[in-house]
């Protein structure tokens, strides 16, 4: 396995509060994209090398963290809850020994902490003001606590601080703010670049697609729009972010089959009213080459043949209030041949299907009134005569109400043409293949966590799991038989896989919270 790029800090994805050990020797950083269980997490580097030493997983959300001012004692406090109930906890930290000690605190946050000087540690309490007339007041409270020896510290020690009188105050948070370090992205480029190289935070990659001749494309919901790669992880170009102020990324991509160009939504207006301008790339060098605006949130479909659709995603908050628009159906060239009403959908309906010869989309049964994602989901195709229902999404009644779609991949092998995708239920997630067209289940496996990504390649399916397992699966397409199993770990740290794609040669590559490629070569 390798990443791309090979740049430092790849664990770090989004990093809020950074801090350096007195004597030098450790970078601590607090960051954004664990992507497991959705807890805090605290990363630390040793300088020397800028080598990832341990990482610190806390269940609260990292509030504040400081090294000793002489020490390499690293101070951590943590803080999470709501207007009503607050709780937290402080820990302490020795990077080279690896030792932590932590305590929770009950009924408070701890929202900030200082270091006064080698001896004393000022820490900041939070209290809700419980007013269900005016709520979200908050009291804080400080102690401060002196210690000859901030080494080996005891859960009594941290236990202490929290027994200790503690009295209201106002709070100047530009004195109580902890390390120095204001701009932690600023810093980490400058440490990298003063070992000869470079860093840059990288936003959460949402969909990679590997190219015949081993390109990767990757789209992030924030930053660039497009970055092409070169198989041995070199960035070939990229398309600079929408310039427009009301414009994102809408994370769908859709190669033309001469793979000579790509489409990607990029979405406009704000949540309630979002439309859709299509852009189309030169996959050689990443100049655009057409544009199409639609009134809606787009979701792609697309075909083996080149045939595409564009579909009223339906994508808004608040839901909307008029009936949908009917979805186009294009040419790789973006000439429209056909308009579709799939009719309502929403997130729900979500279904990309990979390497299929046929339009498949989710489609909803049920009455009027009834809202979209409580509707029966069946697959459907479309293709000249009109749309036809295949079968329904759930193959069995205890799944439940409320599914939602997900990635999928069209299969033809000796078992015949087929349909693996991806089903979500209250009992958890579930990967199944089906016949096509007649739906029958030919294996099913449950997953806990989200699955993220589907592909396949000479007889393999593929399938990488989210947060809360973060692993990659490999079954065989015919049976459902596992082949391989595991977490994505790489380096001591376990990324959490947003995405996937097979490249020609059978080797995957694997889109990830923290922002990198995965390239894995074929078995």
């Amino acid at each position: 396995m390798r990443l791309i790029p090979d740049d430092p800090f790849p664990e770090i994805g989004h990093p809020f509060t950074t801090d350096v050990s007195a004597d030098g020797r450790w970078i601590a950083v607090s960051c954004h994209a664990s992507g497991r269980d959705g807890h805090g997490r605290i990363v630390v580097y040793r300088t020397s090398d800028l080598a990832l030493w341990d990482q610190i997983v806390v269940e609260q959300g990292i509030e504040g963290l400081a090294f000793h001012p002489a020490l390499p004692v690293l101070a951590v406090g943590t803080e999470d809850g709501d207007e009503f109930e607050l709780r937290g906890g402080l820990l302490m930290y020795e990077p080279e020994t690896r030792r932590r000690t932590d305590v929770a605190v009950a009924g408070a946050g701890v929202s900030a902490l200082r270091w006064r000087d080698v001896r004393r540690l000022e820490v900041t309490f939070a209290r809700p003001v419980v007013d269900f007339e005016d709520p979200g007041r908050v009291t804080y409270t400080r102690s401060v606590t002196e210690r000859d020896d901030w080494y080996d510290v005891t859960a009594d020690v941290l236990a202490a601080l929290i027994s200790w009188p503690q009295m209201p105050v106002d709070v100047d948070w530009s004195r109580v703010k902890g390390p120095d370090i204001d701009q932690p992205q600023r810093y980490l480029a400058g440490v990298a670049a003063a070992r000869g190289r470079a860093w840059t935070r990288r936003p959460g990659t949402a969909v990679v697609e590997v190219l015949r001749d081993g390109r990767m494309l990757a789209a992030a919901r924030s930053g660039v729009l497009l970055e092409c790669w070169s198989p041995d992880g070199t960035l070939q170009w990229c398309v600079p972010t929408p310039d427009g102020p009301w414009q994102r990324n809408g994370c769908r991509l859709y190669v033309t089959p001469d793979e000579e160009s790509v489409w990607i939504t990029v979405l406009e207006g704000d949540s309630s009213d979002r439309r859709t301008l299509l852009c189309r790339f030169a996959l050689a060098d990443g100049a655009q080459l057409a544009e199409l605006r639609l009134d809606f949130p787009v979701a792609i479909a697309a075909r083996t043949d080149g045939a595409w659709v564009a579909r009223d995603s339906r994508e808004l908050f608040p839901g909307p209030r008029w009936p949908p628009n009917e979805s186009v159906v294009l040419t790789p060239s973006g000439r429209q041949l056909d308009t579709l009403a799939l009719g309502e959908s929403d997130s729900s309906y979500d279904f990309p299907v990979r390497r299929s010869p046929h339009l498949l989309f989710l489609y909803g049964v049920g009455a009027g009134d009834v809202r979209p994602e409580a509707r029966e989901k069946w697959v459907a195709q479309a293709d000249p005569n009109g749309i036809e229902r295949l079968f329904p999404l759930a193959w069995d009644d205890s799944l439940g109400p409320h599914l939602r779609g997900g990635p999928a991949v069209y299969v033809d092998d000796d078992a015949g043409p087929g349909l693996v995708h991806t089903c979500t239920a209250r009992d958890g997630t579930h990967l199944v293949r089906r016949a096509y067209p007649g739906g029958a289940v030919a294996w099913a496996h449950r997953f806990d966590a989200p699955v993220t990504g589907v592909d396949v390649h000479h007889g393999l399916v593929h399938v990488v799991t989210g947060a809360g397992s973060c692993e990659l699966l490999t079954l065989r397409a015919a049976e459902g038989t596992v082949v391989r199993r595991g977490t994505l770990t790489l380096g001591g740290h376990v990324y959490t896989p947003t995405s996937l794609s097979t490249g020609p040669d059978g080797g995957l590559v694997i889109g990830t919270v923290e922002g990198r490629l995965i390239r894995m070569r074929a078995d």
